[in-house]
Order: structure tokens, then C-alpha cells, then sequence
């Protein structure tokens, strides 16, 4: 049986949920434009005025990759909140309990330093995108979130360990 390759979970902040979602809309693009790019899933977290979690799907409708980001969107939005709070995430499943949040957070492998400053962004009205992708094209797609003007967090993350945490805090 082949080995799993590892994914990366490669988030980045971004000044304004405009901007993340433009940033979004580029990165669907690019990946048309290049052949060697093929991305798992991409989606946007941003909060709004009473401070609830709000997730966007930018993957494909129907596949592997609308499960994949939903997926990744949920364990992020249970990492941000804590795991405290219901969140309806983009595969409509819901988020809950402390003990999935920190089961989430390790699965993304963010530092309380990172999560905190996540929380912090959003809650100035910054919006976060979450890209999932292979290890080899991690240095291509942090760059080209750089230039859209994103702030870049980026982890290694196995499938399995998001498929567990996922399970965890699926309600």
C-alpha cells in the first residue's frame, strides 16, 4: 500500500474579507492556468459584527475537494472559537465541545501564539483562507499568497489527523 503523502494547511490573513475572497477567486484561476497546481481545497474564515464565525467553500461543488475544505474549514473554525460554540461549516456539519477544539488545534499544529493571533486578526475585520495542498507545492502557493498580499501561517498536516479531529468535533 503506498504511503500517504503529507498536505499542508497553509493559511494567510488577509486586511479585509474582500481581499481574501479576491485572493480566493485567483488562486481557482491559477490553478486553471497551471497544470502542476492542483490545490485540495480552499476556503475563507472571517467573523462578522457580533463575533460568530463565518465560512465560505471555494472548492469544487460535488467532490473529494468540497469535503476536503469543509473538513478544514470546520477544524479551523473550532480552533478560532475555541470549540465552545456551534459553527455551521461549508458540508453543513457543526463544530462543538473544548475537547475538539484542542483535538483541531493540534491537528493544524497552530501554536497558541498563532491561534491567538488569528482570533485577533478576525476580530479587526481581517478574514483568513485555509489552502490545503501537497507538500510540493507548499513554496509556490505561500508565494503567490504573498504577493496577493497575505500574512502566512503554514503547517504540515497529515489527512488522517484531520479526518480524526474532524470526526472529534463533528456534532
Amino acid at each position: 500500500m503506498a504511503e500517504e503523502t503529507a498536505e499542508h494547511a497553509v493559511i494567510a490573513t488577509f486586511n479585509s474579507p474582500g481581499q481574501a475572497e479576491q485572493a480566493a477567486n485567483d488562486l481557482l484561476d491559477w490553478e486553471k492556468d497551471n497544470p502542476a497546481i492542483n490545490l485540495s481545497a480552499i476556503g475563507v474564515v472571517t467573523k462578522n459584527n457580533k463575533g460568530e464565525l463565518k465560512t465560505k467553500n471555494y472548492a469544487e461543488r460535488n467532490t473529494g475537494k468540497g469535503a476536503k475544505v469543509g473538513l478544514g474549514i470546520g477544524v479551523l473554525a473550532a480552533v478560532l472559537s475555541g470549540g465552545l460554540s456551534l459553527i455551521p461549516t461549508a458540508i453543513g456539519g457543526a463544530i462543538a465541545g473544548a475537547a475538539a477544539g484542542a483535538m483541531s488545534h493540534k491537528a493544524l499544529g497552530l501554536t497558541d501564539t498563532e491561534k491567538n493571533q488569528l482570533n485577533s486578526d478576525l476580530d479587526r475585520g481581517c478574514a483568513a483562507i485555509l489552502v490545503m495542498c501537497d507538500e510540493s507545492e507548499v513554496t509556490a502557493l505561500t508565494d503567490y499568497l504573498a504577493l496577493e498580499g497575505g500574512q502566512i501561517v503554514s503547517h504540515p498536516i497529515d489527512s488522517a489527523s484531520l479526518e480524526s479531529a474532524a470526526r472529534a468535533t463533528d456534532g
